[in-house]
């Protein structure tokens, strides 16, 4: 069995009749209600069977008589001459209408295919679906007929036929002069839609003008932009040096504010203790101090350490005790110290502004290079700024050979003036 597809079928569309189609949505798009306005409606003098003139516009009947003047005739077929039938059909397309009308009339017409000629109207019933109004005629009594009316036409043009139904409708039956009204009405529609077409044009153009020339002003602000930036390079380069350089003196600052300078700190602690207090060790972690040692009332030393400038969150990790016959307590006290006060950088603030740009002077790469060896040069030992100090209140602590504790954690034993038992 083949299995080789029709050329004509894609995906099972029939590509034959797929553009006949969309040319047939496309023509009726002009009938819907948006599209509708487009399309003019003429006035049509219509010559009745009675000898009445009326005009008609859009399917209504104008106001006053018929006036030789309109540019469109129409002449109406006399009831003995039509043969009339009424039938009922679901809401439907009006194409597929037409098709149900044309079949259904041929079953019954008494005439031959080529000389039949019919028209019908299509109403909304209230029970639902529509009610059509057909009429049929023999072509050859239309025709003579429309002979002998020729003396009542205004113009030699060819006129409409036209039938009504019983409630007045008019019935259009093609075949006629009905094919110049439509094409005068296509003209109009196509001169109203290129009207449209260029009105949207104008308004399209004046939406997009300012757009436009926000655009060109941003295009124009890049590149000054891109020129500024070309002429400033130096300078950023100055700057971002200088950055990178107050970034590392600011990361040096942080590295020794964790640091304690030991030597004002033993002296503010042996400054605060009570005479009758001796400590046995002093342990320091980072910021964090913990003592511990005999004392004959701990809470008014917690008191008095409370008070002193530089300590902060003074507490008891644990209760103090005092052993059996003893009249002193042993105690273990931890506090915070303050980096303002007892950091090794506490005396020596340092300006981290970042000037900008235009605060940069020609020679800012020298000045920058200057900061960069000064922040690179290695901090002094401990020793040596313990040495340079000034001499200091004689410690409470027990001497012997001096030595710089390791950072940033110390512990070591210490001895009080009294003897501990």
């Amino acid at each position: 069995m083949s299995t080789a597809a029709s050329p004509s079928r894609f995906f099972g569309l029939d590509l034959g009749t797929l553009w006949p189609e969309i040319r047939r949505s496309w023509q009726g798009l002009h009938r819907t209600p948006a599209l509708a306005w487009l399309t003019p409606d003429f006035p049509v003098r219509v010559l009745h069977a009675d000898g009445r003139e009326t005009t008609w516009l859009g399917g209504q009947r104008a106001k006053g008589e018929g006036s030789s003047t309109e540019r469109f005739e129409a002449i109406e077929l006399p009831e003995d001459i039509l043969l009339r039938r009424t039938l009922h059909v679901p809401a439907m397309s009006q194409t597929q209408i037409a098709q149900a009308v044309e079949l259904d009339l041929r079953s019954v017409s008494p005439f031959a295919a080529a000389d039949m000629v019919w028209g019908y109207s299509a109403q909304l019933v209230e029970a639902g679906g529509l009610q059509i109004d057909a009429v049929l005629i023999s072509r050859k009594q239309a025709v003579q007929y429309i002979s002998t009316q020729q003396h009542r036409l205004a113009t030699a043009a060819d006129p409409e036929v036209w039938s009504f139904t019983p409630n007045g409708t008019p019935i259009l039956l093609a075949g006629w002069g009905e094919a110049r009204r439509a094409q005068s009405g296509a003209r109009r529609r196509h001169m109203a839609y290129g009207m449209l077409g260029s009105a949207l044009c104008v308004a399209g153009a004046m939406a997009i003008t300012p757009t436009m020339q926000l655009r060109l002003r941003a295009i124009e602000a890049v590149h000054a932009y891109d020129a500024v930036q070309v002429r400033t390079a130096p300078l950023l380069g100055q700057r971002e040096a200088f950055v990178r350089t107050t970034g590392e003196m600011e990361n040096l600052r942080s590295l020794l504010a964790e640091r304690v300078d030991f030597l004002p700190l033993l002296e503010a602690i042996t400054q605060v203790l009570p005479d009758d207090t001796s400590l046995q060790s002093l342990q320091i972690q980072g910021l964090k101090v913990t003592i511990n040692g005999l004392t004959s009332n701990a809470a008014t030393l917690m008191q008095l350490l409370g008070t002193k400038n530089g300590f902060k969150d003074v507490r008891a990790p644990s209760a103090a005790t005092r052993n059996p016959g003893a009249t002193a307590e042993n105690f273990i006290i931890e506090f915070q110290l303050d980096p303002a006060v007892f950091s090794i950088t506490a005396s020596a603030p340092v300006d981290t502004t970042i000037p900008s740009v235009k605060q940069l002077a020609p020679n800012a790469a020298a000045s920058v290079g200057a900061a960069t060896s000064i922040a690179t040069m290695p901090a002094p030992p401990a020793a040596n700024a313990a040495s340079a100090a000034p001499p200091r209140k004689k410690s409470r602590f027990s001497s012997g050979p001096e030595s710089t504790p390791p950072p940033p954690v110390l512990s070591a034993p210490l001895a009080g003036r009294k003897a501990v038992p």
